[in-house]
């Protein structure tokens, strides 16, 4: 897994996930007032202080301890745990909830999945989250992609479609049951800074390319912004992976 503590500081470009997100995971069960919500890869904490903050009682974890004082920061008070997904430090069955918000393609698919499991109570929920761009022709989320792949072409991840399907067969596999998911799209402004610091959050950017990629990447970026308007308006998908831990029969 690459280290994205060193591009911390443009963790904060990424858009807040919408309403309508929190909304539908309540009515899957997941981010309800009270519950004891375990969200991992949790980074600077997208997702954890939202929840916080719609009362549920969450810990947040993630390798990094440079993303988590980013947590810290904003919410002092909210528990952030140095830990990876797939060694968990907590008893069996502690949580309502787990999530993982931009982050199930980094775990282990065994591993991790049987962490999870193990920390949630009988009848609990996990929900898988991605909040993707859309690189569709000739959008400047295409055009920011190729950018990245003259420096890194064996970017795996590019021309995303925003859809996980292997975190629905890897919870299928681990044993989760009433797995299903939703999806939908949203516009979101940026500006070009903006813009720029959210592509440097990238895995094949900020995390991986060399500090002279780096430099190329932000120069050759920022030149080809400099052809659309002082405002970019670009297409997010939404998704979302919500499945149970079954209870004893």
């Amino acid at each position: 897994m690459p280290d994205f503590g060193p591009t911390a500081a443009d963790y904060l470009h990424r858009p807040d996930f919408p309403s309508r997100l929190y909304e539908e995971l309540h009515q899957r069960g997941v981010g309800r007032r009270g519950d004891r919500v375990l969200d991992i890869g949790a980074g600077t904490g997208l997702l954890s202080i939202d929840l916080w903050r719609r009362g549920c009682k969450v810990t947040a974890t993630d390798p990094s301890p440079r993303l988590l004082a980013l947590i810290e920061e904003t919410e002092p008070t909210l528990p952030a745990v140095v830990a990876a997904a797939e060694a968990l430090p907590f008893a069996d069955e502690s949580f309502d909830a787990v999530t993982a918000a931009q982050a199930w393609h980094w775990f282990d698919r065994e591993a991790a999945p049987r962490e999870i499991l193990r920390v949630l109570r009988p009848g609990g929920h996990v929900a898988v989250v991605y909040q993707l761009h859309v690189p569709s022709r000739g959008s400047v989320a295409a055009e920011s992609e190729q950018v990245v792949l003259r420096l890194n072409p064996r970017w795996k991840h590019a021309n995303s479609t925003g859809i996980s399907g292997q975190a629905l067969r890897d919870l299928q596999a681990a044993g989760f049951s009433d797995i299903e998911s939703f999806s939908f799209d949203t516009p979101i402004e940026f500006t070009h800074q903006r813009w720029h610091g959210y592509v440097r959050t990238l895995s094949a950017v900020g995390g991986s390319m060399s500090p002279e990629n780096l430099a190329r990447f932000d120069g050759e970026h920022m030149e080809m912004l400099t052809k659309h308007g002082p405002r970019l308006v670009v297409l997010f998908r939404h998704f979302a992976a919500v499945a149970t831990k079954p209870s004893p029969i």
